[in-house]
């Protein structure tokens, strides 16, 4: 996401008419770390990411959209999917067959979803920076992960957690991004409960 996001720093940032150095006066950071920023070799923390929104005079939500691709004069399609608990997630089956999802809070998303797909809010930060927490993903447990995609495990339990899938050939881990966290080996009796597709962030 990170080239993804500079692209649509860049993108607003010249519609604005605005130099590096505007925005990052407005920001409170140095030009460099624009150019960075513009050029996904840095990644904005969560609260510049707010702050290049603002600066911008867009919504946080719109500024990832211009990142998808997506045309926000446009109003693109929204689908409704499920945020329910890291406990439901671990227990899928029983959210989707036995539970009402009515009485379940539902977010808005323009990611494609599909019958099963559902949302997770983040807790801790574990994955920081790139999944800050309180950050929404969006959740597909119809897809099948592969070697580094962002995955909800259930092991050790009920509860399911958020890590970067890592597979050697003969071994597969769970990696967390911050490197103050280990990485752990994934046990043989783990469950993989869906495939992280996007990040959305409250405005």
């Amino acid at each position: 996401m990170g080239f993804e996001l500079g692209f649509a720093i860049k993108k607003l940032r010249t519609e604005k008419k605005m130099s590096q150095a505007t925005l990052a006066e407005k920001v409170g950071v140095s030009t460099p770390n624009i150019s960075r920023y513009e050029s996904g070799k840095q990644y904005p923390e969560f609260e510049k990411i707010k702050d290049i929104a603002d600066a911008l005079d867009v919504k946080i939500s719109d500024l990832f959209l211009v990142a998808e691709g997506v045309n926000v004069k446009s109003g693109p399609d929204l689908y409704r999917v499920p945020l329910i608990s890291w406990v439901q997630a671990g227990n899928l089956k029983e959210v989707f067959i036995n539970n009402d999802l009515d009485n379940i809070e539902h977010i808005e998303t323009t990611y494609r979803a599909r019958k099963y797909t559902y949302a997770l809010r983040v807790v801790g930060d574990s994955m920081e920076a790139k999944f800050p927490e309180g950050s929404i993903i969006i959740v597909e447990p119809e897809e099948q992960p592969i070697n580094k995609s962002f995955v909800i495990v259930r092991q050790d339990g009920n509860k399911a957690t958020f890590k970067q899938l890592i597979d050697d050939g003969s071994s597969q881990y769970l990696k967390p991004l911050n490197e103050r966290y280990p990485i752990i080996p994934l046990s043989p009796d783990s469950e993989f409960c869906g495939v992280v597709k996007r990040m959305e962030m409250d405005v």
